[in-house]
């Protein structure tokens, strides 16, 4: 059956397409694509055909070799249901152990409720020593667990949610963080996202704690769990944090147990599994944001910063849980931010941008009516824009990510 459908992917030149690495041989291929953009906009939306699964009910166990430069494995634990078929798609959860765990011991957490709800499947890889902190080595583990089970099977991508608990916690805040655009929503427990001290007062002597990325979350749903007492979560920090984000008036459900410690709060799972069947990601959100001081973490939705105003002066050791140097990278010292809104009624999207010199603005015809003139506002100067649908503009947001696709992008220059 695979080598079958290989073949035919040969003679399909929009999955050759989607599939070749060389930017030069992709270009060649768009010649040789004769089919109109709306087609190949409806054969993309079109789920990949999978085989059926040779095992359903029941674990997985697999290892994974992590695409990081370090390119270690790592083991992943995966719940298939009973039911599964790959001719409809299904809901998964991915889900972030603590520290000194791993994925078969953490996936008790959930195993039980999916196993009743029936439609769900459960990822739980372990992360080694890396953990799941801001070091890509983190990170691969969980875009690459990721995107083995995509491949594999008929997951939903617009019904992708991340959890965790403790390390997990904040391992699943911060990635939907760095990659909202990932996940119908988050529901991270007894964890945080990223602080950092900026300077204040006079001579910028004194320190303040401000929470990182939280305007990244504009449009993804988060569901936060956390204890009032969790001695390794400071409540203190948990309240700055919410007090950024409420003003931001997002998707946004806050659970703190008075009571509460470093815990996984499974009374809550009932809650979280229902506010899950309500989400689905919705890949042209009316608003956007991002703060972001690295080039890596760039876009979001429909928003990317093409071009930042400072230098990358900032340079940033990672280290493991055992404190050894994974990896070396270089940030902007300051962060930039970038807040972006559709306006229908007059076919405007209006953005305000500090740290950035150009954006590029990625479109649709669900978003605005692109037949007609675009206004563009950036912060407050307004500019008139004709747009124009590109085949090359589907297909590399097609190979980005086969949920979120786009018709047409402009690039603005910020004043």
């Amino acid at each position: 059956m695979l080598l079958l459908l290989a073949l035919l992917l040969q003679d399909d030149p929009v999955e050759r397409y989607l599939a070749e690495k060389d930017k030069a041989v992709r270009s060649r291929l768009l010649s040789e694509i004769k089919l109109p953009l709306p087609d190949v906009e409806a054969a993309l939306r079109r789920p990949p055909k999978r085989d059926p699964a040779q095992s359903t009910g029941q674990i997985v166990r697999k290892k994974i070799r992590n695409q990081h430069a370090l390119g270690a494995e790592f083991e992943v634990v995966l719940w298939v249901p009973q039911n599964y078929t790959p001719d409809k798609t299904w809901r998964l959860i991915l889900s972030l152990h603590g520290q000194g765990g791993n994925g078969e011991e953490f996936m008790r957490n959930w195993l039980a409720d999916v196993q009743r709800d029936g439609s769900t499947f459960l990822l739980c890889p372990s992360a080694g020593r890396g953990g799941w902190g801001a070091s890509m080595l983190g990170y691969h583990h969980i875009l690459d667990s990721l995107r083995d089970v995509e491949a594999a099977y008929a997951i939903d991508l617009d019904r992708i949610f991340i959890d965790g608990a403790s390390m997990g916690g904040n391992g699943s805040f911060q990635f939907a963080c760095f990659y909202p655009d990932l996940f119908a929503g988050a529901a991270p427990r007894s964890g945080g996202p990223m602080y950092r001290y900026i300077p204040t007062g006079t001579g910028k002597q004194d320190k303040t704690v401000t929470a990182e990325g939280l305007e990244n979350l504009l449009a993804t749903p988060l569901y936060w769990i956390v204890g009032a007492k969790d001695p390794e979560v400071p409540n203190a920090w948990v309240k700055i944090a919410k007090a950024q984000l409420d003003p931001l008036k997002g998707d946004f459900t806050f659970k703190e147990f008075p009571d509460g410690g470093h815990e996984w709060f499974p009374q809550e799972n009932a809650a979280v599994l229902e506010w899950m069947g309500t989400k689905r990601r919705d890949a042209y959100p009316p608003r956007v944001g991002l703060d972001t001081n690295e080039r890596a973490y760039s876009r979001n939705f429909w928003l990317e910063i093409s071009e930042f105003a400072g230098k990358e002066l900032l340079k940033r050791n990672y280290v493991d849980l055992d404190r050894k140097s994974i990896e070396e990278r270089t940030l902007f010292p300051e962060h930039s931010r970038v807040r972006a809104e559709l306006a229908w009624d007059s076919n405007e999207i209006k953005i305000s941008a500090s740290g950035v010199r150009e954006l590029k603005v990625y479109l649709h015809e669900k978003m605005m009516d692109l037949g007609k003139p675009l206004t563009v506002t950036v912060n407050g100067l307004k500019s008139k824009v004709d747009v124009k649908p590109s085949l090359e503009t589907l297909l590399e947001s097609a190979r980005r990510d086969r949920g979120l696709l786009y018709t047409a992008s402009v690039k603005v220059r910020v004043p």
